[in-house]
């Protein structure tokens, strides 16, 4: 992460735990993912819908992702467009893990 956004932006230090997350290891992809989604609601971070109330039953997924995504927005706003694609791979594999992790459970139930 490029050193001069850590000082315009507050979040990317809360997203570090998924940031950092090893490439091959969704174990502890998932436990970043709770951290994030933790630290979001320690923080009093709203999550909201698409129509822009507060969204009922988020997931901890859904929380981070909407939080990576909202940091995308701003990567491409400063130009970050490397970093940004960079952000948007971690979200298609978070994306892969969520769908995995349902499937999981829809066969356990």
């Amino acid at each position: 992460m490029a050193g001069h956004l850590d000082e315009r932006l507050a979040f990317p230090t809360m997203l570090d735990p998924v940031l950092t997350a090893p490439d091959d290891d969704d174990a502890a992809l998932e436990s970043a993912i709770n951290e994030v989604a933790e630290a979001l609601a320690d923080s009093g971070a709203l999550v909201l819908d698409a129509f822009g109330r507060p969204a009922q039953g988020a997931t901890d997924e859904e929380a981070v992702l909407g939080l990576l995504d909202t940091y995308v927005r701003v990567l491409l706003h400063l130009g970050e467009v490397e970093e940004a694609s960079t952000i948007g791979d971690l979200i298609d594999r978070i994306h892969r893990l969520d769908r995995r992790r349902k499937r999981r459970n829809h066969r356990a139930s």
